[in-house]
């Protein structure tokens, strides 16, 4: 009786939480309407277009002056010849994203969460940007301290013998939906640190400090909407892991196209 009553308590929970997920995604789909709450996230997508442009034109007019050290320095000599470019290039965009994520993309995401919380009623002041600058050195340590978490969780799934992933397509699932679970976790502790810091004034680890806190206090909530996210993007990342299969089926400029869709 007394077990029948909890189930029925956790079931009853999920759902104020699945209804606070849902009402912030529907809040951020209804601010996409006005396009100045996205120019930093946008500025930042056309980062990532300018780098994969660059990663794929090693041998390509004025371009190579720039690509073809950059290729050489994230793929080696092998990736400035055709077709081995294309099938290096996931992993040269994905090591080089690392960066521009750490430096554009903290502060950019400074910038629009500030301009997030002057749509919702917050007095973020006249210049949003200049104070996602200001905390700039606060924000690139927190972001890279995230994802280094990130990049150490993953490294976990190399633990598992390569026999067993290969024999077994349980055991192949197995690990890419528990690396999934922790992945989502870690994001879930942090997604809140950018706020501390752009808004209170927090420094790096009291931003940490009281982002783990509220995602203590909304646990489902939060794990709902950063699952969703690490969801949507999976079926694209799993595709990027493939590049052999889809090379092999395919042209190899198709990976570039994916990586395209994927930013």
């Amino acid at each position: 009786m007394i077990r029948g009553r909890r189930e029925g308590k956790n079931i009853v929970n999920w759902f104020p939480s699945l209804g606070v997920a849902v009402w912030a995604w529907r809040g951020a789909i209804a601010l996409s309407r006005r396009p100045a709450i996205w120019l930093p996230l946008l500025g930042v997508t056309a980062l990532q277009g300018a780098l994969l442009l660059l990663l794929t034109s090693p041998h390509r007019g004025g371009l190579s002056v720039l690509a073809l050290p950059l290729v050489r320095l994230l793929g080696g000599e092998a990736a400035t010849h055709y077709p081995i470019l294309y099938y290096a290039l996931p992993t040269m965009f994905f090591r080089a994203n690392l960066v521009l994520s750490a430096l554009a993309g903290s502060i950019a995401g400074g910038a629009a969460t500030l301009l997030f919380a002057r749509a919702f009623g917050y007095d973020a002041g006249r210049s949003p940007y200049r104070r996602a600058w200001r905390s700039a050195p606060a924000l690139i340590v927190t972001t890279a301290l995230t994802l280094g978490l990130l990049l150490g969780l993953a490294a976990l799934a190399t633990l598992v013998p390569g026999e067993w992933t290969l024999r077994s397509g349980a055991v192949r699932w197995g690990v890419r939906g528990a690396m999934m679970v922790l992945l989502i976790v870690v994001q879930s502790l942090f997604v809140y640190a950018t706020a501390w810091i752009v808004l209170k004034g927090h420094g790096i680890w009291p931003a940490v400090r009281d982002s783990v806190r509220v995602t203590a206090r909304t646990l489902l909530p939060t794990l709902i909407a950063v699952g969703v996210s690490a969801l949507l993007h999976f079926p694209f990342s799993f595709a990027s892991g493939r590049v052999d299969l889809i090379a092999g089926k395919l042209k190899p400029e198709v990976i570039a196209g994916l990586l395209a869709v994927q930013i």
